[in-house]
């Protein structure tokens, strides 16, 4: 399913050749819908180059591997595999990192700056068939491990981020949580994994099936902001301010109100993208709290880490994709992530 440009999807076919001498073929089993294709889809992301075949969370079976990749990879035929969305040089300053390889200057994006206008054309996951180029940090699915599941290497990446990264929290630690999508929820595995205690999960009444979701993770209190004020009732919940808040929303006000629960001295992980809408901050409140307020993207150094908390089945993860859709429903897919439906956490393309 090819986006030719900003708002205007086609279904085209293109021809599966072999991969060449540094790529993999895979036949992709599962695509996970990320609200960045929303801004992809409506031309709000700058690395987007159109025509694109969108899609950068899947997993999918090798069916083919280059001679050079064969060499260079731990996988064979019938594997399963999903790849991480940023493909770097591996050269440059930044690729020398362990966790900010995502700045790289030439870095790749599967499903957003990587044109099919050009061979090998299918390098996204709204496609049947996806050939990984040269480059690609790939992570294989134990036998175990669900399609759903393994399609969120990079969220629950992303929650590992959020947690152990960006938010340094370490065992006995206090969290909000402020949002309940599938960032949220994979943030809330990431810190019960790490013995974060207490969890209070932030969201809306509307939001109960993702609610009853983070109670099977193991959140430990739920607010719904639009019956309870959180900057009075958290504090009573946990005894006091939380030492860090996660705020996945990307609500300007949700932003705000993370900045005031947190404890003096706490830290604030802002991560959602709100689309270009304007967050006023009063930066005398951070520094006479002594509040670190750090924001980032990716899960850069996070997904070896993802990859052991999917594939040890300690986690529902693949319940968090639970509205399923065929290739050519991509359409409403998209229009399900952006305005979700009651009982909507995350949307997947399902592939035979």
């Amino acid at each position: 399913m090819v986006l030719v440009e900003p708002g205007r999807l086609e279904l085209q076919e293109f021809e599966v050749r072999p991969p060449g001498p540094e790529e993999i073929l895979i036949k992709t089993r599962i695509t996970s819908v990320c609200s960045t294709d929303i801004k992809v889809f409506h031309g709000q992301v700058g690395s987007a180059h159109y025509p694109v075949i969108m899609g950068h969370e899947f997993t999918g079976e090798v069916v083919e591997i280059g001679s050079v990749a064969a060499k260079q990879y731990p996988v064979a035929v019938g594997d399963r595999v999903t790849p991480e969305p940023y493909i770097p040089c591996g050269h440059c300053t930044w690729c020398r990192t362990e966790h900010h390889y995502h700045n790289c200057p030439t870095v790749g994006l599967y499903g957003i700056s990587l044109a099919c206008d050009r061979p090998p054309h299918l390098l996204g996951g709204y496609s049947e068939y996806v050939y990984l180029i040269g480059g690609t940090l790939l992570h294989k699915l134990a036998p175990a491990t669900p399609d759903l599941a393994g399609s969120l290497s990079s969220v629950v990446g992303n929650g590992v981020r959020w947690i152990k990264t960006l938010g340094q929290m370490s065992f006995g630690q206090s969290l909000v949580i402020s949002g309940a999508g599938s960032q949220g929820l994979c943030a809330l595995a990431a810190a019960r994994e790490a013995g974060v205690y207490p969890i209070v999960m932030l969201g809306l009444s509307s939001d109960q099936a993702r609610f009853a979701l983070a109670r099977d993770i193991g959140v430990d209190h739920i607010v719904e902001v639009n019956r309870q004020d959180p900057l009075q009732i958290v504090p009573d919940l946990i005894g006091g301010a939380p030492d860090v808040v996660i705020e996945t929303s990307s609500v300007p006000t949700a932003i705000q109100t993370a900045i005031k629960l947190v404890r003096r001295s706490g830290r604030v992980v802002s991560i959602g993208l709100s689309g270009g809408k304007p967050t006023p901050i009063v930066f005398d409140d951070l520094v006479w709290r002594d509040i670190t307020l750090v924001c980032g993207k990716g899960q850069a150094g996070n997904v070896v880490d993802a990859m052991r908390l999917i594939n040890s089945g300690k986690y529902p993860f693949d319940k968090i994709n639970n509205f399923h859709y065929r290739l050519p429903e991509l359409g409403r897919a998209l229009a399900e992530t952006e305005k979700p439906p009651a009982g909507f956490i995350k949307g997947a393309l399902v592939f035979d």
